[in-house]
Order: structure tokens, then C-alpha cells, then sequence
């Protein structure tokens, strides 16, 4: 019972980003003809455009195919084996940490890296209660955390 409570909490995170997501989506609309290639240039937006000239719409696209590629790869992922679920999220978590980096645009940037930040505190957390199950207590306090953040960048990029 102890190994199933991380994997679920992976779950769980998982979903919570998804679910920010589609909060966020509906800001880009305008984006859809873009899609697909984006979400391979996501991995290096910097490249595609200057710095400084990011536009809001860019910077949430980001979020989006960032969102879109966890649920892809979410659903995919097998309670059954607790440490190969924790390395799909850690994996999800590297990509999604490595595509907020590429958001520069001054207004969506802050929520982005707040949203990252909060992601790494909880695999953190997740590390815990793989190692110390007692700790699992604390899992609402920080699936709050990351659905706020994670929802403050989509709201960020609905306005």
C-alpha cells in the first residue's frame, strides 16, 4: 500500500498539469496552424525568436505544447512500477522546467518560473514520500501549490 501512494501522487500531478493547461488553452487559439511544428521547436525557442521580441502568444504556446506533451506521455504512465512512474515524472518534469526556461516574454515569464519552481519543490517532496511514505500526509498542501502556480500561468496568458 506504502509504494502505490508516490505513483498515485505522480498521477496526480500529472493530471493537475493537464488540467492547468486546458485552463490556459484557450488563449491560443489563434496558434492552432502552428501547432505541430512548435512543439518541436518548443525544446529551443530561443532560437526561433529574439529575446526580447517574445510575444505574449509565443510564450503561452510554450505553456500549452508543454502541457499537451505531459498529458501525452501521463497517459502512458503505469502505477505498478513506482520507480519507473517517478522517472517518467522527473523526465516530464526536466522537459517542462527546460520549456518554461525558453519563455522570456516580460509578462508570462514570472508565472512560468514560479509554475517551474513550484514543479521542482514537489518532485522534491515526491523523493520524500518515496523514501519516508509517513510524509504522504503533506500531499494536499503541495498539489495546492503546484495546481495554484500551475493555474496563475494559464490564467497569465487568458487575459
Amino acid at each position: 500500500m506504502k509504494t502505490i501512494r508516490a505513483p498515485f501522487a505522480v498521477g496526480a500531478a500529472a493530471a493537475l498539469l493537464l488540467l492547468a493547461g486546458c485552463s490556459g488553452g484557450g488563449s491560443a487559439p489563434d496558434q492552432g496552424d502552428a501547432a505541430a511544428p512548435s512543439s518541436a521547436a518548443s525544446s529551443a525557442p530561443s532560437a526561433a525568436a529574439p529575446v526580447a521580441e517574445q510575444s505574449k502568444a509565443d510564450a503561452c504556446k510554450i505553456i500549452i505544447d508543454s502541457f499537451t506533451d505531459v498529458s501525452q506521455a501521463s497517459s502512458s504512465m503505469s502505477t505498478s512500477d513506482p520507480a519507473a512512474a517517478m522517472a517518467t515524472f522527473k523526465e516530464l518534469v526536466t522537459k517542462v522546467q527546460g520549456d518554461f526556461q525558453g519563455i522570456t516574454n516580460t509578462e508570462i515569464a514570472p508565472a512560468a518560473q514560479d509554475a517551474s519552481t513550484t514543479l521542482s519543490n514537489y518532485v522534491a517532496f515526491l523523493e520524500q514520500v518515496t523514501a519516508d511514505p509517513s510524509k504522504a500526509s503533506e500531499l494536499g498542501d503541495q498539489v495546492t501549490a503546484l495546481q495554484n502556480s500551475f493555474s496563475a500561468a494559464g490564467k497569465a496568458c487568458e487575459g
